[in-house]
């Protein structure tokens, strides 16, 4: 299982070097995913920094990967390509992309360029996996998988895809994204001066509709990023992953100043000690959690968010309330495949809220306006008022036994 990691300048790149070393990492074992500020959504890193960057790795000889992650539209697109045709493609390992126009770039004009194919946002389904796999035949070296997806799918895309498969083992959760400048318009002159200079714009946000606070925020050239109050952290299940099947985890450590976690991180890789990821979590800025890895939790959820009140009960069951007009009439849909509802017929109505209403039905109305002395399934009668009874209330034979 290959360790992933960035590095945003030349001083990170000469430490992972010098962790390799240490470490006695061979170069399969490693990747250095570096960007530039035109192609990737959170990098920094100038061209001159990136040049100066691959020339020393001529050095240095770790494996560079390109990482060009931007979504844009058609104009600034075509400017963005122009960027990337002057860079020395030679120099990387793969390109990483996410943009389906920047895919069919690279696989028409560069087809001998390695592509990992960055699927964070969306394709969660095994179909849609093997399709990509398909349309990049040998150009693909590695699918990079969503953080939404449990240990069960990853175990099983692991083992149905032959493309090997990447997750983000350390880093923070991108919540929303646009591509305005929500931050900007807020801040003082200094500190739009910092933006011309190529330095993200960075805030924390407070939620208006629940409590939470300290969402990070992020705005760039790109548009503007936030990100969850907690990252995501499965450096505890990193064996769990290999045996899985996983070919690579990714450690993003970008941001917070959290690339001195480097160290700590690559000692965790290599022996899985308790102590490491102990010590990992106690200096981290914020709070981590597993997310939907060990599984999603939220559809526990479901048979809570069920009205037990409003679902059908027992074989005395006639129908549904559809509509109450106040003080005239209230309209019910017999649902009964072989119940009839009769004129004369004591029924018990049963309240979304779980009040009960017992009471005889003297009178029974088509939608027409039209006398009728009994209805079957699909038919909607009407009949007078009651109060308390609302829409979505169950209507049932009142057993009188």
């Amino acid at each position: 299982m290959k360790f992933i990691t960035y590095a945003e300048n030349l001083e990170q790149l000469e430490k992972i070097s010098e962790l390799q070393k240490k470490y006695s990492f061979s170069p399969d074992q490693l990747e250095v995913i570096v960007g530039l500020q035109a192609l990737s959504r959170f990098s920094e890193t100038t061209k001159e920094n990136l040049m100066a960057m691959i020339a020393r790795n001529q050095m240095l000889k770790l494996p560079l990967i390109l990482e060009w992650d931007v979504l844009k539209q058609d104009g600034l697109f075509k400017k963005i390509l122009e960027e990337f045709k002057t860079l020395p493609l030679h120099e990387f390992t793969a390109v990483r992309v996410q943009d389906p126009g920047a895919l069919h770039f690279l696989k028409e004009h560069f087809p001998w360029l390695k592509i990992q194919l960055t699927l964070e946002n969306g394709n969660h389904n095994l179909a849609g996996l093997k399709r990509w796999c398909e349309f990049l035949g040998n150009q693909l070296d590695r699918l990079i998988l969503s953080n939404e997806l449990s240990k069960d799918h990853l175990s099983r895309y692991a083992a149905d895809l032959e493309a090997p498969i990447e997750v983000l083992g350390f880093g923070r959760i991108l919540l929303f994204y646009s591509p305005r400048n929500l931050l900007s318009p807020l801040t003082k002159e200094e500190t739009k001066a910092r933006m011309l200079q190529g330095k993200n714009l960075e805030a924390f946000g407070t939620s208006e509709e629940s409590p939470h606070t300290g969402f990070p925020l992020i705005e760039n050239q790109h548009g503007t990023f936030m990100f969850n109050v907690k990252d995501l952290s499965l450096v505890d299940h990193l064996h769990e992953l290999k045996n899985m099947g996983i070919k690579a985890v990714r450690f993003d450590l970008r941001f917070d100043e959290t690339f001195r976690h480097l160290e700590m991180m690559l000692k965790h890789f290599i022996h899985h000690s308790p102590q490491d990821f102990t010590d990992i979590r106690a200096q981290h800025p914020r709070p981590v959690i597993k997310g939907f890895y060990n599984i999603n939790k939220t559809d526990v959820l479901f048979s809570k968010l069920k009205n037990k009140r409003i679902e059908r009960q027992d074989e005395n069951y006639l129908g549904e309330i559809v509509d109450v007009e106040r003080d005239f009439k209230i309209a019910m849909i017999v649902k009964s495949k072989g119940r009839k509802i009769h004129a004369g017929d004591e029924i018990k109505v049963v309240t979304p809220e779980g009040k009960t209403k017992i009471f005889t039905i003297n009178e029974m109305l088509t939608s027409n306006g039209l006398q009728i002395t009994s209805a079957a399934m699909n038919e909607i009668v009407l009949f007078p008022y009651v109060r308390g009874i609302v829409t979505k209330s169950q209507v049932y034979l009142n057993s009188k036994t």
